[in-house]
């Protein structure tokens, strides 16, 4: 009977510690907060068995880990016993060895019962990192499968990009699992991604001499040498580390037939093996990562920095090779501060420099992948790497080349087994989408501009650009949204592939949020490579996307971009397109002062180049301006030109949405009935041609007339169905403020002349359900002026009713229209806030707004001037003094 040595305390502790937190479910941090004590000391009592705790620390952790009778016993021993071991100089060890039962095999710990003999087994690992973190799920799943009660050989495969930490886990893994293998653990470098990859027969010949075959009775022949190499490892637990691994073939032929247990590291995942378990590594969460920070460069100092720290990893893109470089290079400058090191790396150009510190290196890896590829599959990386873009669809690949669809998605393949790229599998629109890591992007740069001149360069762009522009029309015209034409169609861009063109018409709103980052790059991009054309085309074909969804600073910053681009080209009729496109922007980032003076810069420069249709578009949006801010007149005149210069450009769909804003003016001019003509000729001629949007902005300009004319029933009708279009259209912003046109419809009433006081309760009920969804809508857009609209309807609902809520929120609303300087908006908040005062028995106060209001109407010549002066007693003409 073989005696087996009792497990050291250190080693008991640990197994018990790791297997209790694990039963119950808990990270680290979660025990360490049950306990009271610091997560960075459970950390090391489970890593490193010279970490000895209090007896008082072994109690509250007993507690945490809801330990009793036994169980608590043999926990509150092993505890103690690592207490007094270090005590007495000898950290991990008692004086006299403890007598434990033997415990089975668990998937998260060493068997205790299984310590390592004494025996001359291999020990070939090389040295465990002391500063290893993270990594705890995989360490599980690699635990649980090496250490299954089977005779059958056990296999996991540990793959990732270069740099991600697989040499480190499968290392890691090895000392942490040593005891489970008494007979040894053997260690071979297979240099698979080198130019140099090892020998499997010399391989097996250093494996079988390390087992004890004496060098003359090696057989010859990889065969041969694998057979014998089974053979002396039957009925043996060892643990085989096989790292860097190039491919099936460098690997099968050392693959025990039992009892062993085998860890490979490979770039490659190697899921034709046999029975394997894969894990692929991806680089490490912030957290974690910066865990590895404070390990190598030091707790405290990285601690008082946790934004800068934070901001670092991310620089890093979580990969530990990455990481462990910025934190020597911290270390290794006391005086530097974590913002300092940031300031360094924000050079993208110059980020790979940084992480660089003695033999450590972020390029050597990448660059042994980069030099195992094929030359066309070297160009697409670098080409790729210069685009820059967040994510990338498969056809790009071949666009960026100039091949066919099937050549590129050869290239994409090999790109995706060197693990230079990885796939993010099907985006909103259905595409496969691939990216790059930021550092392996950094050195694909690095690689075109090396090796790639820049006229290849920009003709590579150019043939990408082209493919995202035709698939931009093709999902432009699918979302029924037309309004600002600022695309130059006489600029050729083909599509390659059809089945990605059904996708981009199919499912237009989805291809524009998936591609919506690709765009903006692209248009600087283009902007910078001198592609001025590609870069206003796409800009202005993303223009109505951006409307559609409320992607205000992307549309402006395109706008910006693209004049830009033209302004240097002398593409004047570019020019005059971007500026119109920038002034509608301007509408909508609530800045009517620098968008009219925009668009009529837009006007003035399209008339002096001879472009009508330009010159009435700017027309059309100075009109909606004016209007806007309560130049009620100008605004009109400008309209109707504008509608006269639409129809003779054969624009009608413009023409319609230009009497539709006319109408809003007659309808604040006290023309109400007009308003309703004008709307329901704009509506008119839209429904012809099935336009969606057209329609829905036409119906939500009858509601706002109809309602004014007192006819609150059909204004309800006409608000619902442009709301219904406009969620049809996905325009999010559309349909809030068609909801918020109904809901004043229906708080305005009664609709029927029977109708009952219950009835009107729940119609303004209704009323504010609609008018609260529109404003959750605006929010989430992040719209405030139709945020600030909804909010003065609903005070004015509240302010009817005596809601004591209606003051504030009405105070909001005025502030807000003070400050965009709208005074149409501004004297209506001032009527319904003095409502709110005249209820609190202050007529001084409510005097004073009214006053403020009508002086407001009264410069903007509007009717309710008259009515105001009727209501304060005064003459119209001495009100102002008043």
């Amino acid at each position: 009977m073989v005696t087996e040595e009792a497990p050291e305390p250190g080693d008991l502790f640990t197994v018990l510690l790791r297997r209790h937190r694990l039963r119950l479910r808990l990270t680290q941090e979660a025990l360490a907060e049950r306990a009271g004590i610091s997560s960075r000391s459970i950390a090391e009592m489970e890593r490193d068995r010279g970490r000895s705790p209090r007896p008082r620390s072994v109690e509250q952790l007993a507690d945490a880990l809801e330990l009793a009778g036994e169980e608590r016993d043999r926990f509150l021993d092993a505890g103690r016993a690592l207490f007094w071991a270090s005590r007495a100089g000898r950290p991990g060890r008692s004086a006299r060895p403890a007598q434990v039962p033997h415990a089975p095999d668990t998937p998260d710990a060493p068997d205790v019962s299984d310590a390592p003999d004494v025996s001359d087994a291999p020990r070939q690992l090389p040295a465990d990192l002391p500063d290893f973190v993270g990594r705890d799920d995989e360490l599980a799943l690699l635990g649980s499968v090496v250490s299954a009660a089977t005779r059958t050989a056990r296999l996991v495969v540990i793959s990732g990009p270069p740099g991600v930490g697989k040499t480190a886990l499968a290392v890691h893994a090895g000392h942490r699992l040593a005891s489970r293998f008494r007979d040894g653990q053997l260690y071979a470098a297979l240099r698979g991604a080198s130019g140099d990859p090892a020998d499997p027969a010399e391989v097996l010949a250093h494996l079988l001499r390390v087992l004890g075959v004496d060098g003359s009775a090696l057989p010859a022949g990889v065969e041969a040498r694998a057979g014998l190499f089974r053979a002396r490892l039957a009925g043996r637990r060892v643990l085989l580390v096989l790292d860097d691994a190039g491919g099936y073939r460098q690997v099968e032929p050392l693959l025990p037939a039992t009892d062993a247990a085998v860890v490979v590291t490979s770039r490659l995942p190697l899921t034709g093996l046999p029975g394997m378990t894969s894990i692929d590594l991806r680089p490490l969460p912030g957290p974690a990562a910066v865990e590895l920070l404070c390990q190598v460069a030091g707790g405290e100092r990285v601690q008082a920095e946790p934004e800068a720290a934070a901001e670092l990893v991310s620089a890093c893109g979580g990969l530990p090779l990455a990481v462990r470089i910025a934190a020597a290079r911290l270390a290794a400058r006391p005086h530097w501060t974590v913002e300092t090191l940031n300031k360094r790396l924000a050079d993208e150009r110059r980020r790979l420099d940084e992480l660089c510190h003695g033999d450590l290196d972020v390029r050597p890896g990448l660059h042994l992948a980069y030099q195992g590829l094929t030359p066309v599959a070297a160009r697409a990386f670098a080409l790729l790497g210069e685009l820059g873009l967040p994510s990338f669809p498969e056809w790009s690949v071949a666009a960026l080349l100039g091949v066919d669809p099937a050549a590129g998605a050869a290239v994409l393949e090999e790109l995706l087994d060197a693990r230079l790229l990885e796939a993010l599998g099907c985006d909103r629109a259905g595409q496969q989408r691939y990216r790059f890591h930021d550092i392996t992007r950094l050195y694909a740069r690095e690689r075109r501009r090396a090796e790639i001149g820049q006229a290849e360069w920009t003709a590579a762009l150019a043939r990408a650009a082209a493919g995202w522009l035709a698939l931009a029309r093709r999902a432009a015209e699918r979302l029924h949204c037309l309004r600002f034409h600022l695309d130059d169609r006489s600029h050729p861009a083909a599509v390659a592939e059809r089945r990605v063109a059904a996708v981009a018409a199919a499912r237009p709103v989805e291809w524009f949020e998936t591609e919506r980052e690709a765009l903006g790059v692209l248009v600087s991009a283009c902007a910078e490579a001198g592609l001025a054309a590609i870069a206003r085309c796409l800009a202005g074909c993303g223009a109505d996307f951006y409307e559609l969804r409320g992607y205000y600073d992307d549309w402006q910053r395109a706008m910006r971009v693209a004049y830009a681009a033209c302004r240097q080209a002398g593409d004047r009729l570019g020019e005059a397109a971007m500026l119109r496109g920038l002034g509608s922007c301007l509408v909508e980032l609530d800045d009517p002062d620098a968008a009219a003076s925009t668009l009529r810069a837009a006007r003035a420069l399209a008339e002096e180049i001879g472009d009508p249709a330009g010159a009435a578009l700017a027309g059309k949006e100075i009109g909606f301006v004016l209007g806007l801010t309560g130049r009620l007149e100008e605004a009109e005149a400008e309209l109707r030109g504008a509608a006269k210069e639409l129809e003779e450009a054969g624009l009608p769909l413009d023409r319609a949405i230009a009497l539709t804003s006319l109408g809003f003016v007659l309808r604040q001019r006290g023309d109400a009935a007009g308003a309703v003509d004008v709307v329901g000729s704009a509506l008119a001629i839209a429904r012809p041609y099935g336009d969606p949007f057209a329609e829905a902005y036409g119906l939500r300009g009858l509601a706002g007339a109809l309602l004014a004319c007192d006819r609150p029933r059909e204004a309800a009708c006409a608000a619902r169905r442009a709301a219904r279009l406009f969620e049809c259209l996905g325009d999010s912003i559309g349909a809030a403020q068609s909801l918020r046109a109904l809901g004043e419809a229906l708080a305005h009433g009664p609709h029927r002349q029977d109708e009952t006081p219950a009835e009107e309760a729940e119609r303004l009920a209704e009323a504010e359900q609609t008018l609260a969804a529109a404003a959750g809508l605006f929010r989430d857009s992040g719209h405030p002026w139709g945020l600030a609209l909804t909010e003065l309807s609903l005070g004015e609902i509240e302010a009817r009713r005596g809601d004591p809520r209606a003051a504030a929120r009405l105070r909001r609303s005025l502030r807000y229209w003070t400050g965009e300087r709208v005074p149409a908006l501004r004297a209506r908040a001032l009527v319904a806030l003095a409502a709110v005062v005249e209820q609190k028995n202050d007529p001084i106060t409510a005097r004073r707004l009214l006053l403020q209001a009508y002086q407001l109407y009264q410069a903007m010549e509007s009717p309710a001037a008259a009515a105001l002066a009727a209501r304060l007693g005064l003459a119209e003409d001495a009100a102002t003094s008043a």
